[in-house]
């Protein structure tokens, strides 16, 4: 299984636009060693993103770790959030085959007051949108009933 995950994994990064062939055999030839969120271990900084590994682990059958279970409204006011670490390939091949997160996985670290902000204003500048189109699409709808 180990084996199958990691040419699964390679695929997924052979995928990433950014990604060359030259630096996918480099990334392969660090085996299990070779860090795949961050850097990718490669001398460049390549962006990688966690997304794509957990949507490769969920096909293997693991969940990502609950990110919230204080209260109904976190995503309103979001206390903390949820930080992970590097993985090495080895790592993320045991994690498929075990399904259990290393206790240093992550750690919740607590969001600033400028993060629940922001947090806040997205939320109401999606709800203005959204309110917006309605009302635009009210208001032809009664023009057009006429």
């Amino acid at each position: 299984m180990a084996d199958s995950f990691q040419q699964a994994l390679y695929a997924v990064i052979e995928r990433h636009k950014h990604c060359s062939s030259k630096d996918l055999e480099h990334f392969i030839a660090l085996g299990d060693k070779a860090l795949v969120v961050g850097d990718l271990g490669l001398e460049k900084n390549l962006a990688f993103y966690l997304d794509d590994i957990q949507k490769l682990l969920k096909s293997y059958g693991v969940l990502p770790p609950v990110e919230q279970g204080v209260g109904p409204f976190w995503w309103l006011w979001p206390d903390s959030c949820l930080v992970y670490r590097d993985f090495t390939v080895g790592e993320l091949a045991e994690l498929a085959r075990t399904g259990i997160w290393p206790p240093d996985a992550y750690v919740l670290e607590k969001n600033s007051l400028t993060q629940k902000l922001m947090s806040l204003l997205v939320i109401l500048v999606l709800g203005g949108l959204v309110l917006g189109i309605l009302a635009l699409l009210g208001f032809w709808l009664g023009r057009y009933l006429r």
